[in-house]
């Protein structure tokens, strides 16, 4: 019963995962179009409008932290191959879990602890591009701080929750009993 949950979870919260890389891919796609419709209608027209530079910005953060957590799943982030390449499969599982725990899951949670006054204040003034023409709404970009980082604490929970419990049936699973006659 308790499994059947954790599974439920972990499945719940990997759709979160391939959604928030699904969106990243997205991002990536509309910035390359938009980098080069500036740099087109800059360098062919000899036109170009603040706020669309600042729109590459905007986008910039969101493919950026809404990335974070996908690549994460996929074991594409920095991590100490060093450690774990000398260790058995039970040993990496170890690590994994250690590593969320101590490492990712507190980190995430400081930054978004830091992170929401920092969002919220910049909401509360109304907070601007300093440029003539520039993109309103600065606690956008900033709050994918927040996003990027609520996203990378729900990967960390699903790597937890999936090498916990992998770990649990790896030291459940009864022995052998060597073959009569051998």
């Amino acid at each position: 019963m308790i499994v059947r949950m954790v599974l439920r979870l972990e499945r719940l919260l990997r759709g979160l995962t391939r959604f928030s890389g699904w969106a990243s891919a997205i991002g990536m796609v509309l910035m390359i179009l938009l980098v080069f419709g500036n740099m087109s209608a800059r360098y062919l027209f000899g036109t170009g409008a603040v706020w669309l530079q600042e729109l590459e910005l905007y986008l910039l953060a969101f493919t950026v932290m809404t990335g974070f957590a996908y690549a994460m799943r996929h074991n594409d982030h920095v991590r100490i191959d060093v450690f774990s390449s000398r260790l058995n499969r039970t040993g990496r599982l170890w690590l994994d879990v250690i590593t969320m725990l101590l490492v990712a899951i507190p980190v995430s949670l400081l930054i978004l602890y830091y992170a929401w006054p920092y969002v919220s204040t910049a909401y509360v003034r109304g907070e601007g591009s300093p440029n003539a023409g520039g993109m309103p709404w600065l606690f956008l970009p900033k709050g994918m701080i927040l996003v990027g980082f609520a996203l990378v604490l729900l990967e960390a929970l699903r790597q937890l929750l999936a090498g916990s419990r992998r770990l649990f049936f790896h030291y459940r699973r009864p022995r052998r009993a060597p073959l009569a006659g051998s």
